[in-house]
């Protein structure tokens, strides 16, 4: 009797565990809104707040019709075949799992919107985020996260991915390079934005609205991560309370070491303090401890987020310099920051938080000597396959999607459309009343004249 009563209160306690750190995840699409609308202009507020609406929407429809099945159903190495509508899910705990796996669902969608910002049609827009949330993502879930997919390290021993799976504790690869490969792609088929980039080979600097707003984003998110991280560890009860207090200090310390080495580089190579640099800064600092936030410690995440700002700082000019645009540089925060930190796993877990999580006796390179011979170089082995693995198949079905859309004329909206600004063009007008431009100068284009 009293066996049974310790067992309810245990799936108790993790079940609200799961619901309260799912909606602190849910809590991160108010902070990717207010993100986005800082970073693009007055003229396509409520087309941004839309999107974001409809992530959450469109991402549980999908996630419970199909999704979910994909991601956990029993199935092949490859993907889930069962559960469907999550059906064969009963208990309080299995719900509260499919509650905080939509929310992140949702995430990787919301990843996307920033980058394809102030030109994208909304029938794209639909069709994209329904084939994310619904395939695309849940199979790089299954893979990792499932109980059955090939690169799991919950598989048995004998058939592991080299004997030791591919850890990526809360997604850096799951959900970030899922959701900034397939924002990279988008931005490629649909071209710069109109005034973006001049003839002369000079970046233009186009309307933000705000960067209070791109702040309190930050922060949001900043919080809301934390349900994202401590709840991968997907129960609080024995050794995994000590996991999680592990991923709130990893946590923090990526993120803060993250910001200040973009406030320096910022000094460094543009001359002032860029406040969405650090923003955008601290946010890779956190997709960069995501995947290895419960299996390393804290004096590994200072190099993890030091590692993290430069592989941002070095993404964004890459793009610039590949005449990339990405209106709110949602691929140099979590593609380059979600192959970084999944890389890192490989030379900095520690061998103790690895057997805890995975029940394996790996470790990064770093660690290769405290743990059995030849592990050390197989779990990086691991890491790198798993990355290379999602860059061919986001890559292609992206390319797949967004190709297709190109091709079926649904993917951007026209340059009249654009120039109004989507607010006009999709809901019925601006969010604010905009006080009305000057008429345009001879010298002047429409264009110039419009960004005003």
């Amino acid at each position: 009797m009293e066996s049974d009563i310790s067992d309810s209160l245990t799936n108790s306690t993790d079940t609200a565990f799961l619901i309260f750190c799912g909606v602190l995840v849910l809590s991160m699409q108010l902070g990717f809104s207010l993100l986005e609308i800082g970073s693009v202009s007055m003229r396509n507020t409520n087309n941004i707040i839309f999107q974001n609406l409809m992530d959450a929407s469109i991402g549980a429809v999908s996630f419970y019709l199909v999704g979910y099945a994909f991601a956990y159903g029993e199935g092949s190495p490859f993907i889930g075949f069962t559960s469907f509508a999550i059906t064969g899910l009963y208990t309080s705990r299995d719900y509260a799992f499919w509650f905080l796996q939509f929310a992140f669902a949702a995430t990787a969608s919301s990843i996307v919107v920033g980058a394809i910002a102030e030109r994208t049609k909304m029938s794209s827009y639909f069709v994209f985020s329904m084939a994310l949330t619904g395939l695309v993502y849940p199979v790089v879930v299954h893979w990792v996260w499932s109980d059955t997919g090939w690169a799991s390290p919950a598989l048995p021993a004998v058939s592991r991915l080299f004997g030791v799976g591919a850890i990526d504790f809360a997604g850096s690869t799951v959900v970030h390079s899922v959701g900034g490969l397939t924002a990279l792609i988008s931005c490629i088929f649909l071209g710069a934005r109109k005034g973006r980039f001049g003839e002369d080979g000079i970046v233009n600097h186009l309307p933000q609205q705000s960067t209070l707003l791109q702040t309190t984003g930050t922060l949001v998110l900043w919080l809301g991560w934390y349900g994202f991280n401590v709840g991968s560890a997907l129960s609080i009860k024995g050794n995994m309370a000590v996991i999680c207090g592990n991923v709130v200090v990893n946590m923090t310390i990526s993120a803060a070491t993250a910001g200040l080495t973009s406030a320096a580089l910022s000094r460094l190579c543009h001359g002032s303090l860029d406040v969405p640099v650090v923003n955008n800064g601290i946010l890779t600092g956190l997709v960069s401890i995501t995947a290895g936030c419960g299996v390393v410690n804290a004096y590994s995440s200072l190099i993890i987020g030091f590692g993290g700002a430069v592989f941002y700082f070095s993404a964004c000019k890459l793009l610039l310099w590949l005449k990339i645009d990405d209106a709110v540089e949602a691929v140099p925060v979590h593609l380059a920051g979600g192959v970084w930190g999944t890389l890192a796993v490989g030379f900095f877990a520690v061998p103790e938080h690895v057997a805890t999580m995975y029940g394996t006796a790996s470790c990064g390179i770093l660690y290769r000597s405290h743990c059995d011979p030849g592990k050390a170089e197989k779990q990086l082995a691991a890491q790198v396959v798993i990355i290379l693995a999602n860059l061919a198949w986001t890559g292609v079905m992206a390319t797949l999607v967004f190709g297709g859309l190109k091709l079926a004329g649904w993917l951007r909206v026209d340059d009249e459309n654009e120039r109004v600004g989507l607010d006009t063009a999709y809901h019925g007008g601006n969010a604010y009343e905009l006080m009305p431009t000057a008429p345009p100068q001879e010298e002047e284009t429409e264009w110039t004249e419009n960004l005003k």
